[in-house]
């Protein structure tokens, strides 16, 4: 079908363009002849002008040689409708009357020359005839032009050819094998040397892949370890006899662990793609605990923290992924915030995290989402958020942004199927 198109196309193109011409070459035949013949008269009446300005000069009464040229003494002498013309255009030389009639006028130091040259007029005789030669010439052209838009059809299918060769080794590749040692069997030629080119491209994004997927094998197997040797020793930890702010610290080091054994396994899942395990769960619990874990960062603030969310509330997620989005989003507000409110609240499927801080700078508001990227304020690595977009990406999360001098405003509208 694309095929199709595209030859249908390359015809009409061939077709337009001739068709443009031929009546653009048609339009300015005509003119020229009509500007010939009236050149033609000019030059008549001039040399007629010559003549009888000779006979007035030796007292003569001036007699044109042509019969369709007519010596007048003055302009009263002109036809009404030619006297009425000059009244509106004094400048005008040409005219036409309602009988069809065509005049040339040129005047004289003494008098003036009138040529009625309705019977001299060959174009217009000639019109109709012009007319149909050009038809049949524009039939032609564009019977040329059909044949001619085949042939380059024909022609630039066999010149790219090798480029749909090319095209099928890389769209049959399968998605985790990148094809390789392919542009031996294309010719040196500009097609050649683009297939070269890919080729070194794709073998590069081949390492790149290949050092992606050993380092995220290595952390997963390296960072695994110690936190199921972390977990074990607080577990043992748990069973001893502790003061009370040795209980509360190992309760505060056991939820960290936890939270990292959550984050390794959706970070490593999201390296992966992996397909990340979803189920409905009650969405206030993970908002308050998310909201504890950060409480630290405004402990010296005069920052209020409200929460609109139904204790009912729930949503279809990893509860692992969405503790992930929400520790970023809500930690980022506390650390922005020196004083206001933050307000983090769930509504037509929609949850939203705002704060009333100075807002994200103009100059990276577009890039905020990119890895790496953070104001000079910011303390962090500029991490979060592009984890935070990834993660929305994978569990179609649509994640917008509104920023403006008097706060920033997260919102995470939930797509249900």
């Amino acid at each position: 079908m694309k095929a199709r198109q595209l030859r249908t196309r390359i015809i009409a193109y061939f077709v337009g363009i001739s068709l443009f011409i031929s009546i653009l070459f048609g339009v300015v035949c005509f003119l020229f002849a009509y500007t010939i013949e009236d050149h033609l008269f000019n030059v008549i009446l001039k040399d007629e002008a010559s003549y009888v300005s000779q006979q007035l000069s030796l007292g003569n009464t001036p007699v044109p040689r042509l019969e369709f040229i007519e010596y007048l003494e003055n302009k009263q002498q002109l036809p009404q409708f030619i006297q009425n013309t000059l009244q509106e255009s004094p400048n005008a030389r040409e005219f036409s009357s309602q009988g069809d009639l065509h005049y040339h006028l040129m005047l004289l130091d003494q008098g003036l020359l009138l040529a009625e040259v309705s019977e001299q007029l060959v174009v217009r005789k000639l019109k109709l005839g012009m007319f149909n030669f050009m038809l049949v010439a524009l039939g032609i052209v564009l019977l040329v032009a059909i044949i001619l838009a085949y042939l380059s059809l024909a022609m630039a299918k066999k010149l790219l050819k090798p480029l749909d060769k090319l095209v099928d080794i890389v769209a049959e590749a399968p998605v985790e094998k990148l094809p390789q040692n392919f542009s031996d069997q294309f010719v040196k030629d500009e097609i050649g040397g683009f297939a070269r080119t890919l080729e070194k491209a794709l073998d590069r994004i081949r390492d790149f892949i290949e050092r992606e997927q050993a380092f995220t094998r290595d952390a997963s197997h390296e960072l695994r370890t110690p936190i199921a040797v972390t977990q074990g020793a607080l577990t043992l930890l748990k069973q001893e006899a502790l003061t009370e702010k040795q209980q509360e610290l190992v309760e505060r080091a056991a939820i960290a662990q936890s939270q990292m054994t959550q984050s390794v396994e959706i970070l490593l899942a999201l390296a992966r793609e992996e397909t990340i395990k979803q189920s409905d769960v009650k969405l206030l619990p993970i908002v308050e605990s998310c909201i504890l874990q950060q409480v630290s960062k405004i402990a010296d603030k005069d920052i209020s923290v409200e929460v609109n969310i139904s204790a009912c509330a729930t949503v279809s997620l990893s509860e692992s992924a969405l503790s992930l989005i929400l520790s970023n989003l809500i930690g980022n507000a506390f650390s922005h915030v020196e004083t206001g409110t933050v307000t983090v609240s769930f509504a037509n499927n929609t949850l939203s995290i705002i704060d009333t801080g100075q807002g994200i700078p103009d100059e990276i508001l577009g890039r905020i989402f990119e890895s790496g990227i953070k104001g000079e304020s910011s303390a962090g690595l500029g991490m979060g958020l592009s984890i935070v977009f990834r993660l929305c990406q994978r569990l179609d999360i649509d994640l917008s942004l509104e920023s403006t001098p008097q706060g920033t405003a997260f919102h995470l509208t939930y797509i249900t199927n």
